[in-house]
Formats: C-alpha cells, structure tokens, sequence
C-alpha cells in the first residue's frame, strides 16, 4: 500500500509552499502596499493559500479602504452587510458602499442598490435603489437590470410598467440569466407586459430550472400539475415541486460523498477489499479514507458501520488528506456517524480547500446557505486554529 501514500505526502508538501510567498505579502501589506493588502484580503476572504477567514479579510480591506481602495470599501460594506468576520451594521454598510459606488462602478452600484432596497422600506429608499439599478443596468450590469425589472414590475420605487420590466428580463433572459428567465415566464403566465403564453413559460422556466433556481424548479412543478404549457403529469409536478423545496439540488448528488481522483478506484474483489481493509486496520490514511467511503457510500445503511466508518474518515482528514476532510464536513452536515453540527461541518470545508482541494467551493456555498453568519464565523476561527496547531506538528 505504499504506493497509496504518495499522493498525500504530494498533499502535505504542497501545502506548505504557499506560507513562503504569503510571509512576503504580508510584510508588503504592513509596510503600506496597497495592492499587498487587496490581495492578502482577498486571499483571506477566498480562502486562497490560507485558511478561509473573513474576519482577517475585514481587517485588510478596512486598510485598504482607509488608504483609499473604492474596491475594499466595497468588499468590507458586503462583509458588514452579511455580518460575515465583522458585527452586521447596516448604517455602516451603506456608508461604505456609498463610498465605492462614487467610483460608478456598475458592480458596485448594484451592491449599494441592493443594500438599501433589502434593508429600507421607506419610498425615498427604494426610489434611490431604482435610480441605482438603472444606472448600473445601462451600463451592462445584469443582475441590476433584473432587480430593475422586479421594481417597475411591482411599482416599488418606480412607476409599475410592465412592458418596460418585461424587456430589461428579456435582455438578461438572452445572456442566460436563471432570474430574468423564470421571471419572464411569470409575466409570460400572467400576460402581464406580454401576452399570456404558457407555451413560452414553461421553456423559460425550463430554461432557468436547468440551472438550478429553485423558484424556476417550483413553476415547472405547478405547469406539469396543471398540464399548463406541458403534458399534465402529477409524477413530474411531485419531482420538480421536491426540488425546488432542497433548494434546486440534485436529491442524488447530494447523498454522494467525493473520491479521492488521484488515486485508483478501491478493490471490488474479496482479496483485493481484505488487503484494503488490513492497511486500514494498520493506520494508513489512504486505505481508511477508501475503506470509509466504501461503507458510507453503501446503499444499505447501517448506523453502527457509519460510525465506524466516520471515525476512519476523520483520521484520514487528520492525517492531512483533503478528500477526507470534504467527506468529513458533508457528515457533520448530514449527521450520518457524527451528530449533525453545521460548524465542525464548515469547519472542516474550510480545512479541506486550505488543504488543496477543489471541489469546496461549491459545497461550501450549498451549505453556508443554510447557516447563519456567526455559525460560518465560528467554524473559520475553529479551521484557523487546527491549521495552526497542525503547522506546529499538533492534533
């Protein structure tokens, strides 16, 4: 087995060469350098060569935007938005974002716009959200077309003008854009700003559910129950109307842990699995991380075996291999072998992508969905200080 080793030795060795050029930008970065800073931010806030933390990347970005980073301001105004690594304040939100958006930025318009349209309820509020909206849509922002669209389809800061907001989703529709299409299909149902259709709803929906929007998913479940535009079929409805309550996922995908790419498919012969099982029993990471997600990715589900299995899981990730630390947080997620805990499992996301894997990105959007920002907090500073006992050669 000793073969199965060498890729996480290759792990190990490479994570440690990132630290060498971040020792360099950090000086930069207290010496004054403003790019420095910016991207030592953003390292932070992405998680890129160093543990995810957006604490550290607020602490950045506030330099950053004192010395006169429109783009800092923006991103520490986001940070505060969402209370993400800072206190939520929205009053100081807004200020930043106020600060950036004199840049006139389209992106940075759109994030000032939203700011105040989801947080202000008075009419001057969302008549300042419209005037942004548009101006960043006339300059190609897409998002602040369709946010545009949203208002004068329902008169909130802006005269209602169906037709107009039909055309702003139109234009986004055209570039793929998963709100504008479901939200098209919509006027298209209810023949508001264009003639009532629901041959043409339900390709926009289609459209825009196979992206995944869940609100795209559950029109295309009421179309299918109704045989509006489409076959009626209650087996169709009931699917789509399944998936868009978990959120536009796959229900399979979510049920599969990820496997280690760089290694060979595990044994499926009773020689081949005994020999796998022997180097797990002996202490070999590899061997548990396979032997695990074997077991757990069983269809007959046995609680006993998925504890078991867990805890190989867990040594293999404490081990320093990357995969196992993915499988781990999806765990504590689902709670199958460990007790559901959403912070050791971001946790453990965030220690899996500072370890080298690719593949949290997009798991970790999935479930940081579903927590609230002082959970994400305490998993970064929880990965923050096992990264760090780790680098001093502890458990």
């Amino acid at each position: 087995m000793r073969s199965l080793l060498c890729p996480l030795a290759v792990v190990l060795a490479i994570a440690t060469a990132p630290a060498l050029a971040q020792v360099d930008l950090h000086a930069a970065a207290e010496a004054g350098d403003l790019t420095a800073q910016l991207t030592l931010a953003e390292r932070f806030e992405n998680g890129d060569g160093v543990v995810q933390n957006f604490a550290r990347a607020a602490q950045w970005y506030d330099r950053a935007a004192e010395a006169g980073s429109r783009d800092a301001a923006n991103r520490l105004g986001r940070l505060h938005h969402a209370g993400l690594g800072v206190p939520r304040d929205i009053p100081r939100a807004i200020a930043l974002l106020e600060r950036a958006a004199e840049s006139g930025d389209p992106g940075h318009l759109y994030d000032l716009a939203l700011v105040i349209e989801t947080t202000q309820t008075d009419e001057p509020a969302l008549i300042r959200a419209a005037e942004l909206y548009r101006r960043a849509a006339e300059a190609g922002h897409l998002d602040a077309a369709v946010s545009l669209g949203v208002l004068l389809q329902n008169g909130k800061g802006v005269k209602q003008d169906f037709a107009e907001a039909a055309a702003l989703y139109q234009g986004a529709a055209d570039a793929g854009h998963a709100r504008a299409l479901n939200n098209l299909g919509l006027l298209y149902v209810r023949g508001d700003g264009v003639p009532k259709n629901y041959d043409r709803a339900a390709e926009l929906f289609k459209a825009a559910a196979d992206t995944g929007l869940p609100e795209a998913l559950t029109n295309l479940g009421v179309l299918y129950e109704n045989g509006f535009g489409v076959p009626q079929s209650d087996d169709l409805a009931a699917l789509f109307y399944r998936r868009g309550g978990q959120g536009g996922a796959d229900p399979q995908d979510a049920d599969h842990l990820v496997y280690d790419v760089r290694l060979a498919p595990p044994p499926s012969d009773e020689a081949g699995l005994k020999v796998l099982e022997k180097a797990a029993r002996a202490g070999d990471p590899v061997a548990e991380f396979q032997v695990a997600y074997l077991v757990l990715e069983n269809d007959q589900r046995d609680p006993r075996r998925d504890v078991r299995a867990a805890l190989m899981m867990r040594r293999a990730a404490e081990a320093g291999h990357a995969p196992a630390m993915a499988n781990l947080a999806l765990l504590y997620f689902r709670g199958f072998g460990v007790p559901q805990d959403y912070v050791l499992g971001q946790m453990w996301l965030v220690l899996a992508g500072t370890s080298g894997f690719d593949g949290t990105a997009g798991l970790s959007a999935h479930w940081s969905a579903k927590m609230t920002a002082a959970q994400i907090n305490e998993a970064q500073a929880r990965a923050e200080t096992k990264w760090d006992m780790w680098q001093k050669g502890g458990q």
